[in-house]
């Protein structure tokens, strides 16, 4: 990796700051922001009228240099927060810049005052990306077979990451199909780009025949060849794959099997030292959650030891073969539901394209139970894909297998399945992936979830954006979470008989509005019929 004491550049980005419960000597509070990140940017957010929960919609993208990067740890963004009314500053935090760096880009802050004393709690994002702009792939010692046996060819290699959308290397024709390189592709770019998850970055491989036709091709995930330790050598090999396009229609692209193998060494060079981590929360210096990108890269020194390891979390690939799906924690098997009405109900409702439905071979008359085939990752899983809300779209990691949920307001993903909410209420996640949740009565957003209440119970926001519990038995409402001190298999029987509800009320509405669609087509044609037989005259 490059040394510490070169220049570095990072892009920076501030967004979604709020603060909660801001203390302050008077009653009306009109709160903004200064942000000051190392003496290098200063900003100041827009005010926000009467309210000691503001929220802002400001936002900062920079780029920062720095010449040492040891003195990241002496350098910091600072933030205070003052009151508009009377230029009282109602309390200050700051962070250091090498947390941020290597840490989590999520901040949980205490804002104190000159007292020392806590003045409220200050949430932000920032992301800041260490890039560098000649990062190297050094490609030697290739060689290819085909059928087992040396192929005649030309490669072409490129890389799925975006900033390298137009450059590729293309290595000439050997009859032997061995090179001893070095082939570099070079590009500027950062390890966050580089080893993101689940969507897994990777250089492809297009094999030619001497006249340039398209034999196959090899594709190789960064992550399974990577090294952080400069100019080491990494050995891979991969398989190289045929696929038969008919057409111009993605859908009709089918793989054909493995009909070669690739292997080499390549080594990177210019690796940029910083990565922040994926996930968790850094709350007043301490990191909560959150997983190590890469091992061997640096991490929050308030850390005693190294995160988990995010490759561990996500899991390893074990085939492209389409088998059935893995029991999914807390999945509701519906056809265990002893509903008749539901389960021929469900039967009529279609599937979002591109999924499939599959069954278990079963014996007996009961048809076996039913799993969901992804066309997309070849992959499968119990988990329906039904029903889910605007701007969401369930898929499965061909990697690991693992469903996720895709938000395409922001593109970001998450593990969580945003169904199952209240009547009012909507999961959406933020522009840094962090899960929030809207009550659309209030127009407020909360990070509690509003979900896994008991029966008779729903959750809402008042106008300052405070959780209450609605009795509906009682007719009263509780500050009192009913989930705070229960066992986990109490909340486990809250959350699904609540997630068990809602799908039999989604399937309730959907058979309703197919009904309803049917009814209109058949008065439609007896509109279209009648008039047939009032024409004729009179005698």
């Amino acid at each position: 990796m490059a040394s510490l004491r070169e220049g570095k550049l990072f892009r920076v980005q501030l967004y979604e700051f709020a603060c909660e419960s801001l203390a302050a000597s008077t009653e009306e509070v009109d709160p903004y922001l200064k942000i000051d990140f190392d003496n290098f940017k200063l900003f100041k957010s827009n005010v926000e009228q009467n309210t000691r929960n503001p929220e802002w919609s400001f936002k900062a993208g920079f780029q920062y240099e720095i010449s040492y990067l040891e003195k990241l740890k002496t350098r910091s963004l600072r933030l205070q927060c003052f009151n508009r009314t009377n230029s009282q500053c109602l309390g200050e935090a700051s962070i250091d810049l090498h947390t941020i760096a290597c840490g989590p880009s999520h901040f949980k802050l205490t804002l104190r005052d000159t007292t020392g004393e806590a003045a409220g709690l200050l949430r932000f994002c920032c992301v800041m990306k260490m890039i560098s702009p000649d990062f190297s792939i050094i490609f030697q010692e290739l060689r290819l077979t085909m059928l087992g046996c040396p192929a005649s060819a030309s490669i072409l290699i490129s890389c799925s990451l975006p900033e390298a959308e137009h450059r590729s290397i293309q290595v000439p024709h050997s009859r032997e199909g061995a090179w001893s390189g070095p082939f570099v592709l070079a590009l500027e770019t950062s390890l966050a780009d580089v080893l993101k998850a689940p969507h897994l970055e990777h250089l492809s491989f297009v094999v030619l025949d001497e006249t340039s036709v398209r034999q196959g091709e090899a594709l190789l995930e960064f992550r399974k060849a990577f090294n952080t330790k400069p100019d080491s050598r990494v050995n891979f090999k991969v398989p190289v794959t045929f696929t038969c396009t008919e057409g111009s229609s993605e859908w009709a692209q089918e793989p054909m099997g493995a009909v070669g193998e690739l292997e080499g060494t390549l080594l990177y060079r210019n690796l940029p030292v910083f990565a922040q981590m994926s996930g968790g929360v850094c709350v007043d210096g301490q990191v909560d959650g959150g997983f190590w990108l890469y091992e061997g890269l640096p991490f929050p020194q308030s850390m005693l030891h190294p995160p988990p390891l995010l490759q561990e979390h996500l899991g390893v690939r074990t085939g492209d073969a389409i088998a059935q799906p893995e029991g999914e924690d807390g999945e509701i098997n519906f056809d265990d539901i002893d509903d008749v009405w539901f389960l021929e109900a469900i039967e009529k409702i279609d599937l979002p394209p591109p999924w499939e439905k599959r069954r278990v071979r079963a014996a007996g008359d009961r048809p076996g139970r039913m799993y969901f085939l992804d066309p997309r990752s070849k992959r499968t899983t119990w988990k329906d894909p039904r029903f889910l809300p605007d701007s969401w779209d369930q898929r499965v990691d061909p990697a690991t297998g693992k469903v996720y949920f895709q938000y395409h307001r922001t593109r970001q993903t998450t593990y969580v399945d945003p169904r199952s909410c209240p009547v009012g209420w909507e999961m959406r996640l933020s522009k840094d992936g962090e899960i929030y949740f809207a009550f659309l009565p209030a127009m407020r957003t909360t990070l509690i979830d509003p979900r896994g209440l008991p029966d008779n119970m729903d959750a809402a926001l008042d106008d300052l954006g405070r959780m209450y519990f609605k009795l509906h038995e009682a007719q009263s409402t509780t500050w009192e979470d009913p989930r705070a001190g229960q066992q986990e298999v109490t909340l486990t029987k809250w959350r699904q008989a609540q997630s068990t509800r809602w799908w039999k009320e989604q399937v309730w509405r959907e058979i309703e509005e197919i009904t309803r669609r049917k009814d209109l087509d058949e008065k439609s044609e007896i509109d279209q019929t009648e008039p047939i037989f009032e024409r004729g005259s009179s005698s």
